[in-house]
């Protein structure tokens, strides 16, 4: 294995982490040449990675071709597929992206070069129903519903140990006052950036309070409205699908709730109290500690 597969990411050396460019033209080539499948590709958004659908000559979907941001080193793409692998184990009542096989049952995955440079392209199960993003209010059922996959991902990766979890992240809540305190320049309203940096602070003091005493385990990092897959044809927004592993890490466990009920409160008329079913039902699945209830809101 070489030194860059062994390599993990650490947001505070980085710069910004475009896409790769890759044209759908592009993915098709890969998809066809590389790892087997014969498809059109349509591209899909995403912030760090190239995502695209990949469907038949009929129209049918057949999976997500998802081509790593080169900062990405392949140990880490190989946590992502095994932390997929073991909750869609744990809980098969869950549809979860895992990463597709060849018949003799290795992963549809191999390295592609990239304008970007050299990244890591594979093939993931796509799943119908599409996301719970957007302003779309969130009933108290669907929110309870949320907080239980969040529960089952967060007990299902509980003893995962894996050396592509050894990253440092910017989504991850250990780090919030050294990613505020790198980014917070931007914000060019003066009065925002002192009310960021106060608000920052004082969340931060309090968490600090509880800090040495919270458990930490592997975290999907990003079970948000963007990630978390509705049922088909359901008549209310009700998720049992989860998708992107791209940011799992090692972390404090409850980092995992906080950053799912974050992407709720964005929602129509979603106001902080009308989180609490998500609370309660990550909490029969997964007890919270005192300490971690304590942090729950700062974080």
């Amino acid at each position: 294995m070489s030194h860059d597969e062994h390599r993990t990411i650490d947001f505070f050396t980085e710069d910004a982490l475009p896409a790769p460019r890759v044209t759908p033209a592009d993915a098709e080539r890969i998809a066809a040449q590389d790892l087997g499948f014969d498809a059109h590709a349509e591209a899909l958004g995403s912030q760090q990675d190239a995502n695209f659908l990949l469907r038949d000559e009929s129209g049918a979907d057949l999976a997500v071709l998802k081509i790593a941001n080169p900062a990405f080193g392949a140990v880490e793409i190989e946590a992502q597929d095994a932390a997929a692998d073991l909750v869609s184990s744990a809980h098969p009542e869950l549809r979860v992206a895992t990463v597709l096989r060849r018949p003799d049952g290795s992963p549809r995955r191999t390295a592609v070069d990239t304008e970007s440079g050299p990244a890591v392209a594979r093939l993931l199960r796509h799943l119908p129903g599409g996301t719970l993003s957007g302003p779309r209010h969130l009933s108290p059922s669907t929110v309870a519903a949320m907080g239980a996959i969040v529960a089952k991902v967060s007990t299902a990766l509980r003893d995962f140990r894996h050396p592509g979890l050894d990253r440092v992240l910017q989504w991850d809540l250990q780090y919030a006052d050294r990613v505020v305190a790198k980014l917070a320049g931007y914000i060019s309203e003066p009065e925002r950036r002192a009310a960021v940096r106060a608000a920052t602070a004082e969340a931060w003091a309090r968490v600090q309070q509880v800090a040495d005493v919270l458990p930490s385990q592997a975290v999907h990092l990003d079970l948000t409205d963007d990630n978390l897959i509705r049922t088909p044809d359901s008549r209310i927004p009700m998720p049992d699908g989860v998708i992107d592993f791209g940011d799992v890490t090692t972390s404090w466990a409850v980092c995992e709730l906080a950053v799912s009920l974050s992407s709720m409160l964005h929602h129509d008329g979603v106001e902080p109290h009308h989180v609490l079913p998500a609370i309660r039902a990550f909490h029969t699945v997964r007890p919270l500690s005192p300490q971690e209830a304590e942090a729950l809101w700062p974080l």
